[in-house]
């Protein structure tokens, strides 16, 4: 009996050892992938060990810090929670502990741990603090979201990211689906590796969505595993990334990311050629994520090298000759104690994704915006963009206002989907034609300087389309070789609408030439509008004045024209005027009336012989009688026959129009006009509803006998005149021009550009604009400067006293 007990003993040591041998075997097996990052392989192995010992500590930790990895956080809550019940867990472990709260969206939550986090533990004091305001950040209320967030139909189960905008329509990106066949090329990948990712193309179709992709023809080697890229504005060139990503792990530092940034050249069939190394590639750190700047000079990426601020941290080459510069690191504004990645650079921003600065957890997506030539100021890029989740890998074409960008956030198809983002914002639409003719002109460049872009060009229709975002207001120019240059005013009217804005190129054989100027002062008068109607052929051309009051507009000899000038607080001016083939194509000045002036205008039927009106002292009176030729109005009120406070509404209007009133129905009825364009109208009508007028709508007026709304006209403004020492003048400045008399400098044109500055010379004053820090500061000013009517003006700088022009 007793020997049968010994043996039992012995067996169940035995087993216990067995069990116990073998507990430890799967653990060592388990941690190791786990080193390795090979998350799901390790999950398995953790489940081992739990099984015969549920509680264990080390295996409930690691295997939630796997889960985290897969993105499979709820999975990952109960091992913590596991761990953190039976002993508790290293601070480490606490930390991830918080992410995968914050990751769920479980702010409150998160922000107890990490503000027990940062008491207990002084190594993660700062951390423990930061991310515990971050997720106050996140529980914040957010405004509206800017961007109209879709997930694109062509994602699949697998890993879709790292999109790059190429060649305006189409989207290269890469995928680890399989269900995309090569393409015939000995570069082309089979697209059978289990798990490689590859890059594919695709193009939006007519509705907007990405259509099915097919192989990129292009790569080295195997071509596989490469992603995210980058193209230069030309398409001539490509920056790459040769990465490890692996299926269903997500793409973040922490899995083990080791990267290699390539540069290549794009042959006419979009082949690379001539793959290199990016000369400040290491073995002991990653590089990747590259951004080219539209001129192509600068590279961005973002790399772990020794010497940053974190982890990883975004940097920005420049190329010289053949290679390139150093990396520079693009400093605290934009690096920061975690990871930075993703940046996207399109000339003005800076889009980037982080995991450190505040945001709504994983990677966030944020601009930043220079300011003196730093970096000087980040944005979070708000909802919609963002999510609990990663989103990172944003790029954006101003143009079409269509942006796409990679999340793993809940709801979508796989493990990382490309998402598309709409800026929804106006479609405008401008056509270009020849004035005397009306017919379509192609290739004609539109020069988007003043708008910090690029310049563009029609297509052969004469039409070019693109998106208008929310606050720009700047001027374009349309030129083509023999004709006249063109502004165009644009300005954002936030209504989501399409807008046509149809421009007329004077040609320079029927260029006719003149100025308009303001009768009560004698300055000259910019944005009055000039309108031609051709009494033969009802062709209608229209051009308005410069800063200088002067303008150009198409008239075909020998032919008979009406052409009216308006602006708005100016009386409308309509003149009969036949051209022949002997004109000298400079018509004289054409002064126009504030409202409530008088005097007398001529016409004649010469082709340039316009008879000016003598400038004529406003009156003190309520109102006038005057015609007023057809169009649209606006009609502000409807009055009782009572006049009294009538001038209320010119005081109120009159800086926007011709205030005016009409008695209709036994009623006073108060309008602004009269306009020739409906577009005109339908912007004086949003004007006047700011200003509390809020039921205005428009009329189409015919032509009749009004009575004008006047008030006291006052004095005319002078500039103030501040003299400046040349012992003051330094640096960079612009010369603008040199007056005798300085009421016809219009100061407010160029005053966004610089200071201007006043310095007399004789019988003369010369303007200048100053307040450049960099020599190239002033140059892209002076560009600007000339745009809008100063060809002349060139850079400057004072030396012993004396200024000397900068060549």
């Amino acid at each position: 009996m007793m020997k049968n007990i010994k043996m039992l003993l012995v067996m169940l040591a035995v087993m216990i050892c067995s069990q116990a041998v073998y507990s430890q075997a799967s653990l060592k097996r388990a941690n190791k992938q786990y080193e390795l990052s090979v998350f799901s392989e390790a999950v398995n192995s953790y489940k081992d060990v739990l099984r015969k010992n549920p509680d264990h500590r080390e295996a409930n930790v690691k295997i939630a810090d796997c889960y985290r990895h897969l993105n499979q956080l709820e999975k990952a809550m109960p091992h913590y929670q596991s761990a953190l019940a039976n002993g508790g867990i290293e601070s480490i472990y606490v930390f991830q502990y918080g992410l995968t709260l914050q990751g769920l969206g479980r702010y409150e939550l998160a922000k107890k741990l990490f503000e027990k986090l940062a008491v207990n533990d002084p190594k993660f004091m700062i951390r423990g603090k930061h991310f515990a305001e971050a997720c106050d950040f996140a529980m914040t209320p957010q405004g509206p979201a800017r961007y109209k967030v879709t997930n694109e139909y062509l994602n699949k189960a697998s890993a879709d990211f790292g999109p790059a905008i190429f060649k305006g329509e189409r989207v290269i990106y890469s995928s680890s689906r399989g269900d995309v066949s090569s393409r015939d090329s000995r570069n082309a990948p089979s697209g059978k590796t289990f798990g490689a990712n590859r890059l594919l193309i695709t193009q939006r179709d007519k509705n907007g969505y990405l259509e099915m992709p097919t192989a990129l023809h292009a790569g080295f080697g195997t071509a596989t595993n490469e992603g995210p890229v980058s193209y230069s504005n030309s398409g001539r060139m490509v920056a790459f990334t040769k990465n490890n990503y692996t299926e269903g792990v997500r793409q973040i530092p922490s899995s083990g990311l080791e990267l290699t940034l390539y540069i290549a050249e794009v042959n006419s069939n979009g082949d690379w050629n001539n793959a290199t190394p990016f000369p400040h590639n290491g073995t002991s750190y990653s590089t990747g994520y590259p951004s080219f700047s539209p001129d192509g000079k600068a590279l961005f990426f973002s790399s772990d090298r020794p010497g940053g601020y974190g982890g990883f941290d975004i940097y920005v080459s420049y190329r010289v000759g053949n290679s390139w510069s150093a990396p520079e690191n693009l400093g605290l504004t934009v690096n920061s104690l975690g990871n930075e990645i993703s940046p996207f650079y399109d000339g003005q921003s800076l889009y980037l994704s982080s995991d450190f600065h505040k945001g709504f957890g994983g990677f966030d997506i944020f601009r930043a915006e220079e300011s003196n030539g730093r970096w000087a100021t980040l944005f979070h890029g708000g909802s919609g963009l963002n999510s609990s989740y990663d989103d990172y890998g944003f790029v954006f074409d101003g143009l079409q206002s269509i942006g796409y960008f990679v999340s793993n956030r809940a709801g979508g198809k796989g493990n990382e989907d490309i998402y598309k983002a709409e800026k929804e914002t106006d479609n405008v639409v401008i056509k270009v034609s020849d004035a005397s003719s009306g017919t379509p002109i192609a290739e004609a460049s539109i020069d988007f300087a003043d708008c910090e872009e690029e310049v563009y060009y029609t297509n052969d229709n004469g039409v070019f389309n693109f998106q208008m975002l929310e606050d720009l207001n700047c001027t374009v120019y349309i030129k083509k070789d023999g004709y006249m240059n063109t502004p165009l005013k644009l300005t954002s009217m936030g209504l989501k609408q399409s807008r046509t804005l149809e421009v007329q190129l004077t040609n320079l054989q029927n260029a006719y030439q003149g100025k308009t100027v303001n009768a009560s002062n004698g300055r000259y008068l910019e944005n009055v509008k000039i309108i031609a109607n051709d009494q033969k052929t009802g062709n209608v051309t229209s051009v308005y004045s410069d800063s200088q009051g002067g303008y150009f507009i198409s008239l075909k000899p020998n032919s008979a024209y009406l052409l009216r000038f308006s602006k708005p607080g100016f009386q409308d001016i309509t003149l009969n005027v036949k051209t022949s083939l002997n004109d000298n194509r400079v018509l004289r000045n054409i002064d126009l009336l504030a409202v409530g002036a008088t005097g007398k205008i001529t016409t004649t039927s010469e082709p340039i012989m316009f008879s000016a009106p003598t400038p004529a002292t406003a009156k003190n009176k309520t109102s006038s009688s005057k015609t007023i030729a057809p169009g649209y109005a606006i009609q502000v009120a409807a009055l009782s026959n009572d006049m009294s406070g009538i001038g209320d509404y010119k005081d109120k209007l009159g800086d926007i129009g011709t205030v005016y009133s009409v008695n209709e129905g036994g009623k006073v009825k108060v309008r602004v006009g009269v306009f020739a364009d409906r577009d005109d109208a339908v912007a004086i009508q949003k004007l006047v509803r700011a200003k509390g007028y809020n039921g205005a709508f428009i009329i189409i007026e015919k032509t009749r006998e009004v009575t004008a709304v006047n008030k006291n006209t006052p004095a005319p403004k002078q500039y103030e005149t501040p003299v400046a020492a040349v012992t003051d003048l330094k640096g960079y400045m612009i010369r603008l021009a040199a007056y005798s008399n300085l009421n016809f400098f219009d100061k407010g044109a160029v005053d966004d550009l610089g200071t201007p500055t006043y310095v007399p010379k004789g019988e003369l004053t010369i303007v200048l604009l100053r307040g450049y820090s960099t020599p190239d500061d002033a140059y892209i000013a002076l560009r600007k400067v000339k745009m809008r009517g100063y060809p002349e003006a060139y850079l400057v700088n004072y030396k012993n006293g004396e200024m000397k022009r900068v060549r």
